[in-house]
């Protein structure tokens, strides 16, 4: 084909996707060959523009198992890089977790346009190697991340109905919520959460941007007068709509997966995040919510702490009482894929690590369970940890484990890493300052959990330090971000810099 249209963007299957089940292989391949020459005229111009800078250091694409690869591989394969932008958000978030003492992460990233949340368990993200994009599914590895339209721009509608919907329609940028003043009528979360006072309309973007409340008032008014509702009844009854959207992703990913969400802390970042946080952790019963320094722009920070990743997988079907031989052989292979990659990114040998797993499930089963292989084990103490790690994922997911039957090994994979010298997060002292002087004020917020108005303290981000402590109800506000605490939590900033929120003893 080259050599009849060598113009044309080739996708290969085989290369992409060397995994059984044909048609996710050729659909993953079709969403390749869309994107490929998009993207590759892309990549083509930023490496000129590049160059032309002067800038001699390797250029890397983060991809949507968390990691980076090459511009070429990026332009070849442009379809691991679905989803990459929140991947990134991810590993800050676990970076962040593993220095605030929480390992275990329900990751809450909330925009302007969707939700994307994401389940941490012991400091590694949950991976997927199936997911589908506007139907088309696509078997590649990933992080496990779940979206749902549920962002600052979410459009409030009444539905045929006669019910309060939000979303997944949104605003987008322009027009915008109907605060911005550009001409947008429909009310969003956020004219909710300016008409209720949470959000400053003098202070968005560190007054950069100036918005108009009024506008919001009356967009939610002529809302709340066509369900019998107040202005504030109805602006409170977006934000619950929206948590309950939210919380049902998260539950996606930890009950129907059989873990619980009260043994996890809720990290929340992106614009939207640390105001919606107080409640959707009440909602889920999270312990503790950890609010990074700079939420705006934590996917952006999990970029610069990523690593050379790439993904290697073979299928051979093959019964687990039959032996290591086949195991042995099968990550052979992908280790002689993985020393070429190595080679050809420079990796330094004291700088490469593997990580191996195998998708297992019962003879007769159509589905598979990802089972970590562990290091340094052979012979038949291989089979029986694989046999035990089978079981109790099995049982986790599904609450049984078949003894008589047969299992069955299924796709063998094996994740290859370059690591990277990465900048260390600043560890800071103990602040010398009082907390009231980062206070600047009160502003009048309509709170349910206050029954109405309430006048809320206000705090500048940049005034709190280490070990400062803040009591709800208050709002922080920072150029990026605003973190609202209820009334019956407690903030604290850690060394980090982090806000911790937790439920007043």
């Amino acid at each position: 084909v080259a050599e009849v249209m060598p113009e044309a963007f080739i996708s290969c299957s085989h290369e992409i996707a060397p995994e059984f089940r044909e048609f996710e292989r050729f659909s993953t391949a079709a969403v390749n060959a869309t994107l490929g020459p998009v993207m590759s005229g892309y990549v083509r111009r930023l490496s000129e523009r590049i160059d032309a800078l002067g800038v001699s250091a390797p250029s890397h694409i983060t991809q949507s198992n968390g990691g980076v690869i090459s511009f070429d591989l990026a332009a070849r394969q442009p379809v691991r890089t679905v989803l990459s932008g929140p991947s990134t958000g991810v590993v800050g978030a676990v970076a962040l977790g593993r220095l605030a003492g929480a390992p275990d992460l329900i990751t809450f990233d909330m925009g302007g346009t969707s939700t994307d949340v994401a389940l941490v368990r012991a400091g590694h993200p949950d991976r997927s190697g199936d997911m589908a994009v506007h139907g088309h599914p696509l078997k590649i590895p990933m992080l496990d991340i779940n979206t749902v339209g549920a962002g600052g721009g979410s459009i409030a509608h009444i539905d045929h109905g006669g019910l309060l919907k939000v979303g997944p329609q949104s605003a987008g940028a322009e027009p915008g919520p109907v605060c911005y003043g550009l001409g947008a009528t429909e009310p969003t979360v956020t004219d909710a959460n300016v008409a209720l006072g949470v959000l400053n309309p003098d202070y968005l973007l560190a007054g950069r941007m100036k918005i108009d409340r009024g506008l919001a008032v009356d967009a939610i008014a002529a809302v709340g007068a066509r369900l019998g509702l107040s202005m504030e009844e109805a602006a409170q009854g977006i934000l619950s709509i929206v948590t309950a959207n939210m919380a049902k992703a998260i539950r996606v990913i930890s009950v129907q997966r059989g873990h619980d969400p009260r043994g996890f802390a809720l990290m929340a970042f992106g614009g939207a995040g640390p105001i919606h946080a107080a409640r959707l952790a009440r909602e889920l019963e999270c312990p503790r919510i950890i609010v990074p320094p700079h939420p705006g722009i934590l996917c952006a920070t999990g970029l610069l702490l990523t690593d050379l990743v790439t993904d290697y997988a073979r299928t051979r079907l093959t019964l687990l009482a039959d032996g290591t031989d086949a195991i042995a052989a099968e990550f052979a292979a992908l280790e002689r894929q993985a020393a070429d990659w190595f080679e050809a990114e420079g990796v330094a040998e004291t700088a490469r690590q593997l990580s191996r797993s195998i998708d297992m499930r019962y003879a007769g089963q159509n589905y598979e369970l990802a089972v970590p292989v562990p290091e340094g084990v052979a012979g038949d103490a291989l089979i029986a940890a694989l046999k035990a790690g089978f079981e109790a994922e099995h049982a986790r997911m599904y609450g049984y484990i078949a003894e008589e039957e047969p299992i069955q090994l299924v796709t063998f994979r094996l994740q290859a890493t370059g690591v990277v010298p990465k900048s260390e997060i600043t560890r800071h002292p103990p602040a010398d300052t009082d907390p009231e002087e980062a206070r600047f004020g009160s502003r009048t917020v309509w709170l349910p959990e206050r029954g109405g108005r309430t006048d809320v303290p206000l705090y500048q981000r940049a005034g709190l330090g280490p070990g400062h402590r803040i009591d709800g109800p208050a709002i922080v506000e920072q150029m990026d971000s605003t973190t609202l605490i209820l009334p019956g939590q407690s903030a604290q900033v850690d060394e980090y810099l982090n806000i911790v929120i937790e439920e007043a003893a």
